[in-house]
């Protein structure tokens, strides 16, 4: 039987698919924009072959287009008869309980491949990132710290791992893991990621605004994760207090062509709603990402997505969509199997709403409570900061100073970002 590059079983005949196939594995791990065009183009030379509509699947759910998705999948279930591979029969369980939304059972069948085929390294990216966006670093952390060993030389597993380091605090060590990785594959984005992340967490911003520009210029063909990888430029400079250098970026990278792709969309708001917490509001900047949010009110099953809603919503003033916004997550938060709407997203999201209509001692009654489990709702440290500052400047504008104090000492103990560095010597 024909193997792909990772040694791994594929049924085919056809060694233009298994081409085809293999590129597209390729270009899924690197988060490259043709990844969808080659897995279709393998199961147009080999409409038998399981595994790439199963790639074809992934993409197309990450693309929020849900109906092709289940067709994918559907195409990939059918395939994989009693004729295929086990080990192809057990990628397509796994990822078509993930497109089907099953996260839990996906997440199971994903643990179980991999104790069994832990070179699949298509699977390893897809149970990365149903850890990452349920919050669950620990388990990132466990997971490549014991898969990285069957790939001691992929800078796409380096730089997973390097990546769950950082998350776990472990910045320096995650520094030269993806710097390895990089040596490895200078193109490989998400090890350019890892060390984009681990040189912010480390509040090495000099070297990251020196750095990461020729890095990402390296990059060739990416799908939306390219403006992604700006976005943590943008951040450097942020946190050495250029607010008009950043403000500036923002409307070339993000304003220019505003996105509804929901990677995209998270780094435009989240950045404009950093700007509000530094004193620069961005005004009717807000409207563009404001229409864009209204249409994406009822998308709720990714609730690190609901939030960024939200702050779009407030952000631009659409008070009418806020209170549509808030009734259909009361409406539906009975119904969340985790608790988690309910519990963390709802009061989350009237704490975004509250600071948006400067209403300090709301937002800080809201989100205080909610600071150990914000986790939960996936995204990296980087990302979760907007929660967690949005608190601490509520703070500062209730003169609420006390406990203003306390949180802002424990965020200057993680990193000294100027505005907060700022905050404290205003303060003294």
């Amino acid at each position: 039987m024909p193997s792909d590059r990772y040694g791994l079983s594929v049924t085919t005949t056809s060694p233009p698919a298994l081409g085809a196939y293999d590129a597209g594995v390729e270009a899924a791990l690197g988060w490259k924009a043709n990844a969808l065009d080659l897995f279709r183009e393998a199961t147009r030379l080999d409409p038998a072959l399981a595994v790439a509509h199963a790639g074809a699947a992934a993409c197309l759910f990450l693309e929020e287009r849900f109906g092709e998705a289940r067709a994918a999948s559907e195409a990939a279930q059918a395939a994989a008869t009693p004729g295929v591979s086990a080990r192809e029969r057990s990628y397509v369980n796994a990822v078509t309980l993930w497109t089907a939304g099953k996260v839990p059972e996906a997440e199971a069948a994903m643990r179980k491949h991999l104790a069994q085929y832990p070179r699949d390294l298509a699977i390893i990216q897809r149970l990365y990132f149903v850890f990452f966006w349920q919050g669950k670093f620990p388990a990132m952390l466990e997971a490549t710290g014991e898969l990285v060993r069957h790939h001691p030389e992929s800078s796409y597993m380096l730089g997973m791992h390097a990546f769950a380091l950082e998350e776990a605090g472990r910045c320096s060590d995650a520094v030269r893991l993806a710097e390895q990785a990089i040596a490895n594959e200078p193109e490989d984005a998400w090890s350019i990621h890892a060390l984009a992340h681990a040189l912010y967490e480390s509040a090495a911003f000099d070297a990251g605004v020196s750095r990461l520009p020729a890095a990402i210029e390296l990059c060739r063909g990416l799908n939306w994760f390219q403006n992604h990888l700006w976005w943590h430029l943008v951040l450097m400079h942020l946190s050495r207090g250029e607010y008009a250098h950043v403000s500036e970026l923002s409307q070339r990278l993000f304003e220019r062509a505003p996105s509804s792709i929901a990677g995209d969309l998270h780094d435009s708001i989240s950045l404009l709603w950093r700007l509000e917490l530094t004193g620069h509001p961005p005004g009717d900047r807000w409207q563009p990402f404001t229409a864009i949010a209204r249409d994406r009110i009822g998308r709720t099953g990714l609730l690190f997505h609901v939030a960024h809603v939200a702050m779009a919503l407030a952000g631009g003033g659409d008070w009418a969509s806020v209170d549509k916004q808030l009734a259909l997550l009361r409406e539906r938060a009975p119904k969340d199997p985790t608790g988690l709407m309910g519990e963390v997203t709802l009061p989350l999201v009237e704490g975004l709403h509250a600071f948006a209509a400067r209403d300090w001692p709301r937002v800080i009654a809201k989100i205080e409570p909610l600071r150990p489990r914000i986790i939960e709702l996936g995204g990296s440290r980087a990302q979760r900061d907007v929660f967690h500052d949005t608190l601490i400047e509520a703070c500062f504008r209730a003169s609420d100073m006390d406990r203003a104090e306390r949180l802002l000492a424990e965020r200057l103990h993680r990193r000294p970002d100027h505005f907060w560095v700022n905050r404290r010597q205003v303060r003294e």
